[in-house]
Order: structure tokens, then sequence, then C-alpha cells
């Protein structure tokens, strides 16, 4: 995955650089150095193989959105729990399935994927006592991760339920060159915010829930946290950063038609052609349809990327503890 992100990072530089424009133009145009690229990620929070222990249809699962990023040339970037990743076989544990190690390695080598820490049991950072708890939990799942085969798992920590203090801080930013912040409104990061300590890397999560149509009944169901379905037009506001600008978007898991009634947490109806009446009944489930829409309406220009890269490319590197 480094790279792959490489070459996007020289391709970046050689588009906004060269072309038939780029030799009409006039000598003092073709000395200036080349605007800062735009940066995007994808990222999956905790990397679920799909979204119930007892999988129905319309649950997708995360080789099956691997395929679809793919036929639109778009790498990911996931978030690991490595005691959640299984051996042998795919483990159920509160009641989603997580990928065994084979999986996280088909998706980096055969779509391009890259994979970051989300903890090593997915422990709350606030409530650990002492540096050796916390290291256990955040620097210690690189190492664990490079073993298999995932090289940029320094490049963001992935705060469990997004939980830290200052003393969680002090040492993750030893080991990891970004710590995940979860922003509420369609935010992107800049050089200046992200490279200045505790090194937050803004990240916008897509959430499913009620419908955005306050005309139909989807719009007042209840639903987990009160959620309410992540607005399109908000989607594309992030995956449009400008250049100089990094913007990250989080999924957690799809799905797809219809399934189930209103009221029950896994049920969902993804069939309107109007994104405004789409819901879910489990805020980390979201309709495939809309995400696809958003992705096919992201900034041309943006370079696919993984923090790792970003990290490199902005001077902050690979912290040495």
């Amino acid at each position: 995955m480094r790279r792959l992100a490489t070459f996007m990072l020289v391709a970046a530089f050689g588009a906004l650089a060269g072309g038939p424009a780029a030799n009409a133009r006039s000598l003092e145009e073709d000395t200036r150095a080349p605007a800062a690229p735009a940066y995007l990620s994808i990222v999956f929070g905790r990397s679920i193989w799909t979204a119930s222990c007892s999988p129905k249809p319309g649950m997708r699962t995360l080789l099956q959105t691997a395929a679809d990023l793919k036929a639109l040339g778009l790498p990911a970037v996931g978030g690991v729990v490595v005691n959640r990743i299984g051996t042998t076989s795919r483990p159920c544990i509160r009641g989603v399935i997580y990928p065994t190690w084979s999986d996280l390695s088909t998706l980096r080598t055969s779509y391009g994927w890259s994979f970051v820490s989300q903890g090593m049991n997915y422990v709350e950072m606030t409530t650990l006592s002492t540096d050796e708890e916390r290291y256990a939990e955040s620097g210690a799942t690189i190492p664990a991760l490079a073993a298999q085969g995932h090289s940029q798992a320094w490049g963001l920590f992935n705060y469990p339920n997004d939980l830290q203090d200052a003393a969680a801080q002090a040492v993750v930013t030893r080991y990891f060159s970004f710590g995940r912040l979860y922003t509420e409104t369609p935010q992107k990061n800049t050089r200046a915010a992200a490279t200045t300590y505790p090194y937050p890397l803004l990240t916008y999560s897509l959430n499913g829930g009620r419908c955005n149509n306050p005309k139909l009944p989807c719009y007042s169901f209840p639903v987990r946290n009160d959620r309410r379905t992540t607005a399109m037009p908000d989607i594309v506001t992030v995956m449009r950063p400008r250049p100089g600008e990094y913007a990250l978007v989080q999924i957690y898991r799809l799905v797809t038609g219809k399934s189930g009634t209103m009221g029950q947490a896994n049920a969902w109806d993804c069939t309107s052609p109007d994104w405004r009446n789409r819901w879910t009944g489990h805020p980390e489930n979201f309709c495939r349809n809309s995400f696809l829409t958003a992705l096919r309406q992201r900034s041309s220009s943006a370079v696919l990327t993984t923090p790792a890269a970003v990290a490199l490319a902005w001077g902050r590197g690979r912290p040495t503890p």
C-alpha cells in the first residue's frame, strides 16, 4: 500500500504540473511550485466483516464493499481491533462478524487497502490508569499489525469510542503520527492543525438512522443515540477537499434493499430513489446506494491515500519513541 500511496502522490503532482495545458503556459507560470494536493481517505471503522452474526440478505460483506470500491478505482483504510481478528475463522463479537487475518491480507494485496490501529482490545483509553496499560492498548498494536504485513498502522490511531484525554494523547503521539477525532460537521484537515500537538485528524463518520424526509414516519421512529442518516450534501462536501486539505470519511457497514420493519434494530429500507427517504434501524448500518452515489460525486483531483502517506507529505513523519 505504501507503494500505491507513493504512486498516487507522484501522479497527483504530475497531473498538476504536466499535460497539454501545461505546455501552453508561459515560462513564468511553468516555474511556479504546484499547488498542494488535496487528499482523501475512505475509512472503515473496526473493519467489520458483516453487520450481524446471523447475516441477512442485503447485508454486504467487507469484501463485497471492497469490490464496489475497486470498480470505482478506490482503495480504503480499515481500522483494526487486533484481538477481534480471527486466526482460522471469522469471529462473532458483540453481535457482528469480524474478518480473519487472511481476509485483511486479501484486502491489502488484491484491493489496495491499508490498515491502521483501533486498539488491541477496543478499551477506552480514558479508563486506563498507567502508561504501560495505555501502550499495551495502542503502541503495542503497531508491531502486532506489522507482523501480519500491515506496515502503515503507525499513521493513525483510532481512539476507541473517540475517547481521549491528555494522558492517553501523551502515549499515543509517541507511536502514531495522528489520532482520530470525530467531527459532527463536514470538516477537513489542514496541515497546520494536523501537525500541531496532539496531531488530530478530523474524521467525518457516516451514520445511518432516521430518514431525512419530515413527511414520512421514518423521520421520527426510535433509533439508538437518536441518529439521523447523514445527509448527502454533507457527505459530498467532505469528499471534495480543496488543495492543501485532507478529508477522512468513515463508514462502518453497508446494507442494500429492504429488510425487516421500522423499529427493529437491524431493519432498513434503502429502496427509495430519493436519499432523503432511506433509513436504517442501526446507526452503524448505512445504505449502499447512498454511499456509492456520494463517492461518484467526490473530487476527481483528490489523491486517495493513507494517513501514513499524508504524515510523510506534511512533515509529521513517523514518530520515534
